[in-house]
């Protein structure tokens, strides 16, 4: 396994814990309006600052496990 692919995982699993803390949590408010610009199961998904930033990394966490190897 390529040392990108590993840290790929590191990144998704700290975006999880991330966004599951945000998720139960009550924190700072959301750099999107989710509410106006989303489905209503969006803006639940994502309610503050914290989980849009876990899922965040884990979009980046995705690119780097999925991405091509030079080989």
């Amino acid at each position: 396994m390529s040392k990108t692919r590993i840290v790929g995982y590191l990144i998704s699993i700290g975006g999880t814990v991330l966004w599951i803390y945000g998720y139960f949590t009550t924190g700072d408010p959301s750099l999107i309006d989710w509410r106006v610009q989303a489905p209503e199961w969006i803006a639940k998904f994502l309610p503050n600052l914290e989980s849009e930033i876990g899922m965040m990394l884990n979009f980046v966490a995705m690119i780097l496990m999925y991405w091509p190897s030079k080989r």
